[in-house]
Formats: C-alpha cells, sequence, structure tokens
C-alpha cells in the first residue's frame, strides 16, 4: 500500500530500545494516552505502508516503547528507525466546538466577524507557538494566526471558520 490522503502520521520509529526488538517511538500527538489501547499501525518502509500488529505498548513522558509482532531483536528494530508511523483519518477521535485537526479545515472559507470574508484555507502552517491559516481570496494570500483569542466559532456544516482579527490586520492582506 501507498502512502495516501486519508491517513495521518502518528509518528517516527526513534530507534531500538533495548535488546529483544522494542522499539522506541515519539508519538506527534496532543494526548499520547488517548493511543494507549493501539493494536495496529501502519509503518512507511522504502515509500510503501505495511501494517504492523503492535503486542504492548507503554506510554511514557518522553517518548513511547512498542513492540511490533515479527520484531524480536535489536537488528530488526533499529532497522525500522526513522519510519513514519501512519493510520488511517477515521482512527481521529472527534474534535467539536473550537477544537479542530488542521488537515480538516482545509478548504474552510475563513470568516472575519467584523471585516467579513478572509478566503478559503488552502493551508495551515504549524509553526512553533504560532500556527496560522493560509488563506486565497481573489489572488490575493493572506495569513491569520491561530489563537484561543482569536477563534470565535467552527461550523463543521457549513464548512466556516469565523475569527475576530488584531484590528489592520486584514488590510495588511486585503487592503
Amino acid at each position: 500500500m501507498v502512502p495516501s490522503d486519508d491517513m495521518f502520521e502518528l509518528g517516527r520509529a526513534l530507534k531500538a530500545h533495548g535488546l529483544k526488538g522494542e522499539v522506541g517511538i515519539k508519538l506527534d500527538v496532543d494526548d499520547p494516552s488517548r493511543y494507549a489501547n493501539l493494536d495496529m499501525v501502519w509503518v512507511e518502509r522504502q515509500g510503501a505502508l505495511v501494517p504492523y500488529s503492535i503486542t504492548s505498548i507503554s506510554i511514557r513522558p518522553k517518548s513511547t516503547v512498542v513492540r511490533f509482532e515479527g520484531i524480536d531483536d535489536v537488528d530488526a528494530a533499529q532497522a525500522m528507525a526513522d519510519c513514519r508511523l501512519l493510520l488511517p483519518l477515521s482512527a481521529l477521535p472527534a474534535l467539536d466546538g473550537l477544537r479542530f485537526y488542521y488537515h480538516e479545515v482545509v478548504g474552510f472559507s475563513l470568516q472575519d466577524a467584523t471585516e467579513g470574508p478572509l478566503g478559503t484555507i488552502v493551508n495551515v502552517m504549524d509553526l512553533p507557538g504560532n500556527p496560522l491559516f493560509k488563506t486565497e481570496r481573489n489572488g490575493k494570500e493572506g495569513l491569520f494566526p491561530i489563537q484561543d483569542q482569536t477563534l470565535v466559532s467552527v461550523d463543521r456544516v457549513a464548512r466556516v471558520i469565523t475569527v475576530q482579527m488584531p484590528e489592520g490586520l486584514v488590510s495588511l492582506y486585503f487592503g
């Protein structure tokens, strides 16, 4: 199976952990404990997705240690280093209210409560400490911060996010 748009990156294999085939992984998620009962994951190896059953998982503060079925020694575990770990989008827990997954809102309209339409969200830029909506409106591009204090509403049915941007920011991009 080849990686596809209906999968998300759960994390990456870091390196072998111990001598019995366990693998240290870094989960790239908000709440790793949600995945404490994970029983299988897709591993990207040489450009293909390979399903692996998980026989044990131990979530720790800085990393997670996993034992994969069929990975029984340190060499096999080390061969998984830096491989991406993926799951189907359907495995993501549903979010509501003002919480959303970045991939979920691409294609939504972004509206300012005062200024009106800010365009269509074409990307969400996950910059450390400053995630941004990237929008396009009438051939122009805008970048708008995603912060708790700027989010007003998320309407998944209408596919519209309403924000309240700081004064002057909208005119910076759209005049």
